[in-house]
């Protein structure tokens, strides 16, 4: 299956599929999808999002729509044959930029036509419009790629057809971990066909208007935090409004009023910050030593919003850790070599934004490959296939446990380090200082109640 026929899925695309998604489900502790009613039925598609994540945010449109979903990237990764044909089959098509050559351009009109067909197909389209990623949480500038793509691809249909262009927010607790939350949100279609008329008089001036359509479009459905330069400060200051509201991502309901309180958050300190030039500032001054001391310390700030725990409660659960270290210690040794080989990999990353996506990749192949292997070996010695799937069903459930027990335990060791810390009045009272002077200015500004 290659570039002639890419709207089209084979056995082998559908089995990769079902399996790298059933991962994806693993590698995020909660995916939550938002939106699913805003997707048009019975119409041709692009999805669009922002794009912090390197793979992980097309991961993350992918499995969001639930099924295949053809994507459009740059054309100078095309270049080695063998490459070229695994983009292929992955359903990726080349989009060439001035950039790649001006005699290539004329290479898009190919790419526009199959693109109109795989629409036609019934299978949408995905574009990541900011063209790169980045580690802020703020929509960056839309290139006009997307735009151009959807009115050429609506003009080799003649303009017969609309297309729905389906804007998408992505947020993560943490886009470097495993083990943490997405949310992905669906808001409601802009309609290309609205523009028609103007591109046929003045397509660039069309190209420019659906643009800041979309982007106006994207920025409601993420956290969009104005000013790049105090991103620091908007990250730390989160922590402190998610301590705040309780913490309360520990159910899908409980992320999502997360969502809703960070986004409020941050639209009261962007509007804040422009009627007080000196507010980031003086934040910062006050943010970075707290949180400074926090990690000295081995703490989070979502300690301060606990209550003192009850020594019956604190010694049930050291007492249910021990219990269930055996599982913990079989969970671990099983699944040592395919769990360590990708973190090692994934720790010579330089860009951050590839850890999550190179841990991803990396752990589906070393898994998959353990595991095979472990069944084959437990077949072989037993002679029974039964016991080996049960064996490696065991071994993956116990990984799984030990991968959130060990969670669970540096969330205990933290507490009891901020439990000592509040038995010395000249640390704890600088910490709690610096935090009340924080919440101090954030409440006179009105940025929380």
């Amino acid at each position: 299956m290659g570039l002639q026929n890419i709207e089209k899925t084979t056995i082998l695309y559908r089995i990769l599929y079902r399996l790298t998604q059933f991962y994806f489900h693993l590698f995020y502790r909660r995916f939550i999808i938002l939106g699913r009613e805003n997707i048009p039925r019975n119409a041709q598609l692009i999805f669009a999002s922002n794009h912090q994540n390197a793979l992980m945010d097309a991961l993350a449109l992918l499995y969001g729509y639930g099924k295949p979903v053809v994507f459009l990237a740059r054309a100078d990764i095309f270049k080695k044959k063998t490459i070229a044909r695994i983009l292929y089959f992955l359903k990726i098509l080349p989009v060439f930029r001035p950039r790649d050559g001006a005699e290539t351009m004329n290479q898009n009109y190919e790419t526009f036509a199959r693109t109109s067909r795989v629409l036609k197909s019934g299978l949408p389209i995905a574009i990541l419009p900011e063209g790169t990623h980045s580690p802020i949480k703020k929509l960056q500038t839309l290139k006009k790629g997307i735009c151009r793509i959807a009115f050429q691809t609506a003009e080799s249909e003649s303009f017969t057809s609309d297309i729905q262009i389906v804007p998408a927010g992505i947020d993560y607790t943490s886009y470097t971990r495993a083990g943490t939350s997405l949310l992905l949100i669906y808001g409601r279609p802009v309609s290309v066909s609205e523009f028609y008329p103007l591109y046929r008089e003045n397509p660039q001036r069309a190209i420019g208007l659906l643009r800041d359509k979309l982007a106006e479009a994207i920025r409601p459905l993420m956290i969009h935090v104005e000013n790049e330069e105090y991103f620091d400060v908007y990250s730390n200051l989160l922590r402190i409004n998610n301590t705040l509201h309780g913490n309360v991502q520990k159910s899908r309901q409980g992320r999502i009023r997360q969502f809703e309180y960070d986004r409020t958050f941050i639209k009261n300190l962007n509007e804040a910050a422009l009627k007080n030039a000196d507010l980031l500032p003086r934040l910062q001054e006050l943010s970075k030593p707290y949180f400074d001391l926090i990690g000295k310390y081995g703490i989070r700030d979502r300690f301060f919003g606990k209550n003192r725990p009850c020594l019956l409660n604190w010694f049930l659960k050291i007492l249910l850790s021990v219990v269930l270290l055996p599982v913990h210690l079989a969970g671990m040794v099983f699944n040592y070599i395919p769990y360590k080989l990708p973190s090692f990999l994934s720790g010579k990353v330089k860009d951050k934004q590839f850890v999550s996506s190179v841990n991803y990749a990396a752990s589906f192949v070393t898994y998959l490959l353990w595991y095979l292997l472990a069944f084959f070996l437990i077949a072989g010695l037993s002679g029974n296939w039964l016991i080996a799937l049960t064996a490696v069903a065991a071994g993956g459930l116990s990984g799984l446990f030990a991968f959130y027990h060990y969670l669970h335990l540096k969330g205990l060791a933290g507490e009891f380090r901020f439990i000592r810390l509040r038995s010395d009045a000249g640390r704890y009272g600088e910490l709690a200082g610096l935090r009340d002077a924080i919440l101090s200015i954030l409440k006179k500004e009105k940025v929380i109640g």
